[in-house]
């Protein structure tokens, strides 16, 4: 997790960054990883001290912002405010992750094999995974994302503009080509 400090009309001394660190890295529990990044502003206004905390995690971003006459007393509102509401989102994602893992069971027991894939003999027209997804409506540029995101090198979706599947992938020149059918 990166954690970057800034200190707006006060001395940022090292006591100071040492303690904003400890407190908002025990707020990285609720999520890991290197896109875990952290923008934490310091402020004095008059007699007021004024914490900001940005918690940015790959495409979403907590805000928590808290005042108080003690600058210490303000990080730790602030950090206790972030905690809320991230604990709140992985709650949220545990529950929605667990109804996407009952619905894939359902969908697997549901399906039937066509054909045998032992039956198969050349090694180069052999099946040796099948991946199965849901195809959500996304914009071409929010499905390019998506891929670059997850480092696909196909990425196949259900086009907004023309309700088809499309699938996107990259060639070996790097450049993307987009596959639509002709119906």
């Amino acid at each position: 997790m990166q954690i970057n400090i800034t200190a707006r009309h006060l001395k940022l001394t090292s006591a100071i960054d040492s303690y904003v660190r400890k407190k908002v890295s025990k707020s990285g529990k609720f999520f890991d990883g290197d896109d875990v990044w952290v923008h934490v502003i310091l402020s004095v206004e008059k007699s007021r001290q004024i914490t900001e905390v940005n918690f940015h995690v790959g495409k979403m971003t907590f805000r928590a912002k808290e005042q108080s006459p003690d600058l210490y007393a303000s990080i730790d509102l602030t950090v206790d405010k972030l905690d809320k509401q991230l604990r709140k989102q992985k709650e949220i994602s545990k529950i929605h992750r667990k109804e996407n893992l009952e619905v894939s069971k359902e969908k697997k027991s549901s399906l039937v094999e066509v054909f045998s894939y032992d039956s198969m003999e050349d090694s180069r027209t052999k099946i040796s995974e099948i991946k199965r997804f849901d195809l959500k409506p996304v914009s071409i540029e929010e499905a390019i994302g998506e891929m670059d995101l997850l480092g696909y090198r196909v990425y196949m979706f259900l086009n907004n503009k023309t309700d088809k599947v499309n699938a996107l992938y990259r060639n070996d020149s790097g450049s993307l080509v987009l596959l639509e059918p002709e119906i």
